[in-house]
């Protein structure tokens, strides 16, 4: 064990101490790299997207990126980038791709849904409400003159407790 000093630090923690405030950076190493609004190459976060996979137990995360990227067919190529509790970073190519998938969602893998969101720079994992998504819902019998935007927010925001 080794000894401390009167104000309660060992003389190895001295020692890192006086190696970290000696540590520079070259030039070379202190380079910053700055996304651009208009970079296309899919690094910016605006054409990212978050899921989540509402499931108890996490599934296999290979065997649904593979799923994921095979029903996609998307102009550029996706990444996914697993973070914590199910949650994925799905690195888009290009918003246009992460929009038209966006768009047709729901997803579901192995019968749990795969709830997706637009990133959102900033923004902790803990506030993205993932137990909302929108589903397509198809109503039969609809009188013709009732076939309008109006009506179906109306059954859109109809709270059906049975």
């Amino acid at each position: 064990m080794e000894e401390k000093s009167d104000d309660g630090i060992t003389p190895m923690t001295e020692e890192l101490n006086d190696l970290l405030a000696r540590l520079n950076f070259s030039e070379e190493e202190s380079v910053q790299i700055m996304c651009k609004k208009d970079d296309h190459s899919g690094r910016c976060f605006e054409s990212w997207a978050i899921g989540k996979i509402m499931a108890t137990e996490i599934p296999n995360r290979e065997a649904m990126y593979r799923v994921f990227k095979s029903l996609w067919y998307t102009k550029e190529e996706v990444e996914f980038v697993a973070l914590k509790e199910g949650v994925v970073i799905v690195k888009f190519g290009c918003q246009e791709d992460r929009n038209r998938i966006l768009n047709l969602t729901p997803w579901l893998f192995d019968r749990c849904l795969f709830s997706m969101l637009p990133f959102e720079k900033g923004k902790d994992i803990e506030s993205y409400e993932f137990g909302w998504s929108p589903f397509w819902l198809r109503i039969y019998n609809v009188p013709l003159e009732l076939m309008d935007r109006q009506t179906a927010l109306d059954v859109g925001n109809a709270n059906f407790s049975g």
